[in-house]
Parts: C-alpha cells; sequence; structure tokens
C-alpha cells in the first residue's frame, strides 16, 4: 500500500489552521454546554447552545476536509465521528446516572 499525499497549496494553511482551531474551540463548547446543562448547573435551553455548537463542529470539520482534499473513505470516518461525538454523551449521562440512582439513592438492608 504505497501512502499518497497532496500538495496543499499555500494559500490553504491559513484557513486551514483557523478551521483547526474552530474545531477545538466548537468541540469544547458541545462538551461544556453539554455538561453543564446534564449537571444542572445552569438552565435546559442552554443545551440548544450545544447542538448549535456541534452543527458549528460538524460544518468545520467538513470544510476542514475539503481543504484537506480526504479521500472518500475519511470523509466517511470524520462523519461517523461526528455522530459518535452526538450521540456519545448522551450515553455515558445515562449510564452515569442509572448507576447514581441504583447504588447512591438505594437504601440496602442487611441481615
Amino acid at each position: 500500500m504505497e501512502y499518497y499525499m497532496h500538495d496543499i497549496p499555500i494559500q490553504d494553511f491559513l484557513p486551514i489552521f483557523i478551521v483547526s482551531a474552530m474545531v477545538i474551540f466548537f468541540g469544547m463548547a458541545y462538551a461544556g454546554f453539554f455538561t453543564l446543562v446534564k449537571l444542572r448547573l445552569v438552565k435546559k435551553w442552554f443545551m440548544i447552545l450545544a447542538y448549535l455548537s456541534w452543527l458549528a463542529l460538524v460544518a468545520c470539520i467538513y470544510y476542514l476536509g475539503v481543504l484537506l482534499r480526504v479521500e472518500p473513505y475519511t470523509q466517511k470516518v470524520l462523519i461517523g465521528a461526528m455522530l459518535g461525538y452526538l450521540i456519545f454523551p448522551h450515553i455515558v449521562y445515562f449510564l452515569l446516572e442509572k448507576v447514581h440512582n441504583r447504588f447512591e439513592h438505594h437504601k440496602m438492608t442487611t441481615s
């Protein structure tokens, strides 16, 4: 298998750098707003900001893929990663809540 790397035009380096920074920013914003809402530290309507951050993250990842001229297989991997990043926090908090309710609020009887 031969590794082939496309040449990236010099004028794309600054957009790649900026979009990469936006990926980090919007990823942190999604995780941060999601966590704050789930911990009930802010009102539930802040979840809208979490999902808007995720949508901006998806747009940035897509544009970054365009700038880097990724292969079709890599595009599919990026789509899967974005779907996982949307769904995974829901699964984690669901499991944490179930474990918390089971072990923290369940009175154990001793015989």
